[in-house]
Order: structure tokens, then sequence, then C-alpha cells
């Protein structure tokens, strides 16, 4: 296959998707230290609970109407609801990656829960999207349904955000090697 301006060769690899774009790079990465995952747990906080609020406020512009009456909106909320899914396999990439050889001073259950923490968020995710894909009208009920189900999220990675906001809170002091990990996490997390 030739490879052309807008089309890049395909590999042949074991993963999932073969366009090389959709590799997590953060996992390329010979190892972290623990500032880096830090860094990157901001990344995954910041970059999921942005993509549910982006969701329920495309959300909250539906309700009251009927399926397919506002496409922008429909798209907007597609978009983000899908997208919180995409952050949520990449965060699960990365503790698969680095989390057997980490051991964090504080909150080391990030790394011990994280599957099962992952695997809770796309269960009450898929949950909602079976919710919305069944539904013929964005009434209040729905919406309301999932927001709580949106907040739940935060409940389920709270201790993913208390970690960052610690690890934050170092401000100026932070670490140019945990900011450097955070920002190539971010282009993991943004990459469609």
């Amino acid at each position: 296959m030739k490879a052309s301006r807008s089309r890049p060769k395909m590999w042949s690899a074991p993963w999932a998707s073969t366009w090389p774009e959709a590799r997590v790079r953060i996992t390329r990465f010979p190892s972290l230290t623990e500032s880096q995952f830090l860094g990157c747990t901001a990344a995954f906080v910041d970059s999921l609970f942005g993509e549910l609020n982006a969701a329920l406020l495309a959300l909250r512009r539906l309700e009251h109407a009927p399926k397919g009456s506002a496409f922008a909106h429909e798209m907007a909320l597609d978009t983000h609801r899908y997208g919180a899914l995409i952050v949520l396999d990449r965060w699960a990439a990365l503790v698969h990656a680095f989390g057997p050889h980490l051991q964090l001073s504080h909150s080391q259950s990030i790394i011990d829960s994280g599957p099962e923490r992952v695997q809770a968020a796309e269960n009450i995710l898929g949950r909602v999207n079976q919710l919305l894909d069944a539904a013929e009208h964005y009434d209040t009920s729905l919406v309301e349904a999932c927001a709580l189900a949106f907040r739940s999220l935060e409940t389920t990675f709270a201790e993913e955000r208390a970690a960052a906001s610690r690890h934050a809170s170092l401000g100026p002091m932070l670490p140019e090697e945990s900011k450097e990990a955070r920002r190539v996490f971010l282009e993991d997390l943004a990459a469609r």
C-alpha cells in the first residue's frame, strides 16, 4: 500500500489500530518516575472531566428536544461521550505499562486499583451510552440521570484527582520532567 499525503502508510501491528498515531506515545518511555506519573495523572483527570463536562453541556442544550432536532449539539455530545471512553482507554494503557514498576510514596492504590476503576467507569459510561442511544427525546430525567452518572465518576477517580492536586500544589517548583510527561500524555489523550 502506498502512503499519500492525506493518508499515512498503514503498519501491520499486533494492537487494535494499525495507524501509528493511535498508539499511546508515553508508553514508549523506558520508565516513569513518580513525578512523571503524577503529571500524567493530572492530564488524565483534567481530560476525563473536561470530556464529561463538555458532554453534559451539550446534553443540557439538547434538553426537551427530540432526537435528531439539533444535529450540531448531538454531534458534540457524541464526540465528548466517546472521547471520555478514549481517555479511559489510554489511562488504562498507561497504568498497565508502568504500574507494575512504580511504587508511589502516596496513593499507591491509584496503580493497584487502576484497572478496576477504569472498568467501573467504562461500565457506567456504557450504560449512559445505552440510555442515550435508546432515548427518543432528551427529557429532563434523561439529562439528570446522565449528570448523576458523570458525577459518580468524580467519586470513582477522587484519589487520582487528589493526588494530581497535591502534586500541582508544588506550582513553580514542579519538576520539568513532570511537566513534560503531562504534555506528552495530554497529546496522547487528545489524539483521535
